[in-house]
């Protein structure tokens, strides 16, 4: 047998160990190469779909390719710890640290080239579908198939090269290790871990700060404690898997009422020390999954607000807006709603004069507009109408963080005082004004002789199916004119739409390979320990275990790997979401609730029926070992 021969059996013999880590690797070149298709694909730049989907597309092509080396590299290192006994036995009969070393080399790279083939026919199968699925999202037609070869050979490359660069990488980090220390490889005999009381103390401590300052977040200060937040969720993630896990543990084992029952005894035996073994993969598993739930969920809200955004943002179907004797005023307007007639569109037309205050208010220019003419405009548009008494005005705010400081406001002869709210969109706004007030008709009947402005808003029951009409109308009346303003809610909306559907559909699949990418972390420490579950179980179950209570530990066990992490990650995600309500609020995005319950159900649906399958597998594995 050669050298050759030698690694490719080594890999097929633990095909059932190495089988997450390829199912991982396929999946991460897939969507790598599916990516590189829409790169490469000539219809990315035509008029429907903008170069901006294939920018999105390359950011995220660095994301996976960074995560795939880090993840990989994370799972080279822990199948060769796995394997020191193996090594051990190899140096016994001669092998020298050189000779392991290409060995790892030739391992690694085998399966890496057998899962850049599979992931890249598996892509050629599935990309019509995912070319299908992204024109659904991007609302436009499906990009045609064709034969990418830019895309095969990016991917064969770049996955080729991170494939060899893991590999120098493990072996340059190897640690040499006595042969009697490899020999005895996980053999060697645990000792009950102590776990510090003040570092548990301190990972609840900072989780609960961590939490309450998410909590209590309100606005624009979210993003200021984003960062100091996330560092405090990670340091303190990270000691509640490796401290608090195992203090919680062994103050459970010190109860007899709930160690010494039925068949806690066996299932808590050794539990502390699963946990302390497992701790950095239950750490990775929690943020990878976070991650991957906060960044689907808050692209999902992003999507699906879409239309509720640009209603907010953009009252009307059509806006026109003119200074008094602009000579083209009733040419646009003529054209506007021949436009619209012409093709079958009703609508329903809304005007409101704005005058225009000889002095300015904290060095702002202000408009006025009369109540009636701002409810009219208000109720056409579903939004609140405004109350006010005869000697009060209403100042409106024009953006995000914007304020009012004035609390009286001179118009002519009349001292009003100011109301405002934050709540409140702007309807209307100026071209040579820069504030806006609202202010009683009694009071704006005496305005005489100052400058005016009109603005005109059309209602249209179908605005959707607009496109066309509103980019005819854009190339024939300038957006902005030197007397008037014109614009569309109708391609706002279809350009908002594409660009928050491609992140989703980029964020989406990112997402799910972040997840599969937990999965086999999961898988791959499940059957790292199958050996010695088997001699562990195999030997109690000569004094007695019965296979219902062997079954009713196993699935204890393997429910706490594959649930705690997700658990917490669920936690951290829900504490997010609630902070970041209120930030996205100021988005126009009414709420993350709804998107956020149905990516996290989805998540624990898969998450069930996968842990239903690896332990059935699992179970399977153990008792034919034990009735032998």
């Amino acid at each position: 047998m050669t050298f050759r021969q030698f690694a490719c059996n080594n890999v097929l013999r633990n095909k059932r160990t190495y089988a997450a880590f390829f199912l991982s690797s396929v999946f991460s070149v897939m969507i790598f190469f599916v990516y590189a298709m829409f790169i490469f694909h000539p219809g990315i730049d035509d008029e429907e779909i903008h170069g901006s989907v294939a920018t999105g597309m390359i950011v995220a092509e660095y994301i996976i390719f960074l995560f795939a080396f880090f993840f990989l590299f994370y799972c080279v290192g822990a199948f060769l710890k796995k394997r020191e006994k193996e090594f051990g036995i190899l140096f016994m009969h001669g092998m020298t640290a050189k000779q392991r070393n290409l060995l790892i080399f030739m391992e690694t790279m085998l399966i890496g080239g057998v899962s850049i083939l599979c992931g890249i026919v598996l892509g050629l199968v599935l990309v019509k579908l995912f070319f299908q699925f992204a024109g659904f999202l991007l609302d436009v037609q499906a990009l045609e198939f064709y034969f990418p070869w830019k895309a095969i050979g990016l991917t064969f490359v770049a996955f080729l090269i991170l494939f060899a660069a893991i590999s120098i990488f493990t072996v340059l980090l190897l640690r040499s290790k006595s042969l009697l220390d490899l020999l005895q490889g996980s053999q060697r005999p645990k000792r009950e871990p102590k776990a510090s009381v003040v570092l548990s103390f301190l990972a609840a401590g900072l989780l609960g700060i961590a939490y309450v300052l998410a909590l209590t977040a309100d606005g624009i200060s979210v993003v200021v404690l984003l960062l100091p937040v996330t560092a405090l969720t990670i340091a303190g993630t990270y000691l509640l898997f490796t401290q608090l896990s195992v203090f919680f543990i062994g103050f459970l084992k010190k109860r007899r009422s709930i160690y010494w029952k039925r068949t806690n005894l066996i299932t808590f035996s050794d539990l502390d020390n699963r946990m302390k073994d497992n701790a950095r993969m239950f750490f990775l598993v929690c943020i990878v999954s976070t991650i991957a739930f906060c960044a689907i969920g808050t692209l999902a809200a992003l999507a699906g607000s879409i239309q509720e955004t640009v209603v907010k943002t953009n009252p009307f179907a059509f806006e026109y807006q003119t200074n008094k004797g602009n000579l083209e005023e009733q040419k646009h307007l003529a054209l506007i709603e021949n436009s619209l007639l012409q093709n079958g569109f009703s609508f329903e037309k809304h005007q409101a004069t704005m005058r225009l205050l000889p002095q300015k208010v904290n060095d702002e220019t202000v408009g006025v507009v009369k109540l009636t003419d701002y409810n009219q405009f208000a109720l056409a548009a579903n939004s609140r109408e405004l109350k006010l008494g005869d000697n009060e005005a209403f100042l409106v705010v024009r953006w995000f963080g914007d304020s009012v400081d004035s609390k009286m406001l001179t118009v002519g002869s009349n001292e009003l005082a100011v109301k405002t709210d934050t709540k409140i969109n702007p309807l209307l706004s100026g071209l040579d004004f820069e504030r806006l007030a609202v202010i009683p008709d009694r009071v704006y009947d005496q305005l005489k002789g100052l400058n005016e402005e009109v603005r005109y808003g059309y209602v249209v029951p179908k605005w959707k199916d607009t496109q066309e009409i509103s980019l005819s109308l854009q190339e024939k009346i300038e957006h902005y004119g030197e007397h008037y303003y014109f614009s569309a809610r109708a391609p706002v909306y279809h350009s908002m739409k594409q660009m928050a559907n491609t992140l989703l559909f980029i964020g989406l699949f990112v997402g799910v390979l972040f997840f599969v990418a937990a999965a086999s972390f999961l898988y791959f420490r499940l059957y790292t320990d199958l050996e010695n579950d088997k001699r562990q179980y195999g030997a109690i179950s000569k004094i007695g275990l019965s296979d219902r209570e062997l079954s009713r530990v196993v699935t204890t066990q393997i429910a706490l790997l594959f649930f705690v992490p997700i658990v917490v990650a669920i936690i951290h995600s829900i504490v997010a979401f609630v902070s970041l309500q209120s930030l996205l609020k100021l988005m126009l995005i009414a709420s993350v609730f709804k998107p956020t319950a149905i990516v996290l159900l989805s998540f624990v649906i898969v998450q069930a029926i996968y842990f239903w399958i690896i332990r059935n597998r699992y179970l399977f594995h153990l008792k034919r070992s034990v009735s032998q």
